[in-house]
Order: C-alpha cells, then structure tokens, then sequence
C-alpha cells in the first residue's frame, strides 16, 4: 500500500484550526482576566484568528497574492516603454494632461504675476501719498 500524500486542503484546515483556536483561546484569557467574563473580547480573539488563517492559507495557496508583489510575464522587462495594464495606461493620460495643462496655464500664470507686481506699484504709491497726506495733517495740527 502507498503511504497517504497530505493533500492542501488537510493542511489549510490545520492552518486553520490552529489559528482560530489560537485566538479563541486568547479571547478567553482576556475576558476571564481582563474584562469580567464579558463574550466580546472571545469573539475579537476568534475574528483576529480567523483572519490569520485565511491570510496564511491564501498566502500558501497562491503565492503571487502577497502584497506589494508584481508578477510581469516572461517576455515583458520591468523598463518597457508600453503600459500594459490599464491602471498605468490611465496614469500614463493622467500625467500627459496635466504636463499639458501646465504648459497651458504658464504664460497666464506669468500675466497674473505681472498685473500683480502693476497693482503692487500702485498701492505702493497710494499708500504713500496717504502717509503724506496724514503727515501734513499732523504737521497743520
């Protein structure tokens, strides 16, 4: 007779079980010691558990889901000039318009800086006049 192969499904319910009777027990201890026999902290205990084995077992299962993991395919280089997904296609347009609209906006940008500087003057040399007159007017008093 040939010895039994585990297969993965006996070992995602050993990932989970442990890890859910884990935290079950954890939710116990902490509602029997810390927070009088109350059911909320077994349930969190049981959730967090719970949680922990699914992520363990998708991790085992399907080892590309890791996060912050890019699979490319074979013939494609991480330095290839075309977008090949739609999300980098869309950033890539996102990128153009905006490059665009700067150019569009730069020669009103530098029109509004100079009606600035023109107002600028001109509240310049009012207030000065206005200090003058108020300086003549303390000298008349």
């Amino acid at each position: 007779m040939a010895a039994q192969q585990p297969s993965d499904k006996v070992a995602s319910e050993d990932i989970i079980a442990r890890k859910t009777g884990i935290g079950f027990g954890v939710g116990v201890v902490a509602s029997v010691i810390l927070f009088r026999r109350r059911a909320f902290p077994v349930w969190l205990g049981t959730g967090f558990g719970a949680g922990s084995a699914y992520t363990d077992c998708e991790r085992s299962f399907n080892p590309y889901s890791a996060p912050g993991l890019r699979v490319l395919p074979r013939d494609a280089s991480p330095s290839s000039s075309t977008a090949s997904s739609a999300l980098e296609r869309i950033s890539q347009r996102a990128g153009e318009a905006l490059g665009t609209a700067k150019q569009e906006a730069k020669p009103k940008v530098e029109e509004a800086k100079k009606e600035l500087s023109a107002k600028k003057g001109q509240l310049e040399s009012k207030g000065k006049e206005a200090k003058e007159a108020v300086e003549a007017k303390i000298r008349q008093v």
